[in-house]
């Protein structure tokens, strides 16, 4: 964890990530793993159960976008990237079954009084959409700004998304905290603009082991949202949109 860089100052906006900060990533993982065994076992009459198996298995493992051609590569069937292609758009397209985190669910109706509320994720920006609207989540905040919109060169740690993020909240970026939980991306362009940054390093997530390089971490570390307003409490006079 990194030294404080702020004194005592007047914050307005919390700005979240999406993925593995606000819900359980591996519950979109699993929904998609399921639509793509489903076409997969009619593809090759086997049994959806036991590919669903494979694939996540192979997650597991840390294999990352290359899952179904490993899948494939065991059973011994013949590379086919038309196949590939119909996998991932199944896993992209499912209709997700989500849920908050409970400290997230806890989180927002606290927080939404006193901060402005913003959503900043990446990744394809139909999939996000479709989670946020699986969780409600377009509902309890201000703005949500998804940087695959800008093209895929925009993605985090781009200064372009959370500077759009702010500007919808009309808040600078001095007066605003990004919390996240991905040390490879989330906070150095953030701490860049002059954010403050939160790490939430949950157990049993994606980045959990992750340790950051060296000007990627975050300028606190916390291991649940429960923790954040007591963080804001000790840190910042809450002064909502006094930018």
């Amino acid at each position: 964890m990194s030294p404080e860089r702020h004194s005592k100052t007047s914050l307005s906006a919390v700005l979240l990530d999406l993925d593995d900060t606000l819900y359980p990533e591996s519950d979109f993982v699993r929904g998609g793993f399921h639509a793509s065994a489903e076409l997969l076992a009619k593809r090759l009459s086997r049994d959806a159960d036991e590919l669903f198996g494979l694939l996540m298995d192979k997650f597991q493992r840390g294999i990352r976008g290359s899952v179904f051609n490993a899948v494939l590569f065991e059973m011994q069937v013949p590379r086919d990237p038309e196949l590939i292609e119909e996998l991932v758009r199944a896993y992209r397209s499912h209709e997700p079954q989500l849920k908050l985190f409970p400290d997230a669910e806890w989180l927002l109706p606290i927080l939404g009084p006193r901060y402005g509320l913003g959503i900043l994720t990446d990744g394809p920006a139909e999939v996000q959409r479709r989670k946020v609207k699986a969780l409600g989540l377009q509902h309890r905040v201000e703005a949500i700004v998804y940087s695959d919109d800008f093209g895929r060169e925009q993605w985090k740690p781009s200064p372009i998304p959370y500077l759009e993020l702010l500007r919808r909240l009309h808040i600078e970026p001095s007066h605003a905290v990004y919390v996240g939980d991905n040390p490879k991306k989330d906070f150095v362009g953030a701490r860049r603009l002059g954010l403050q940054t939160v790490r939430v390093r949950r157990p049993n997530t994606e980045h959990t082991h992750a340790e950051p390089q060296p000007g990627f971490e975050a300028d606190h570390e916390i291991t649940s949202l429960k923790d954040l307003p007591i963080w804001l409490s000790a840190n910042t006079r809450s002064e909502r949109h006094a930018a």
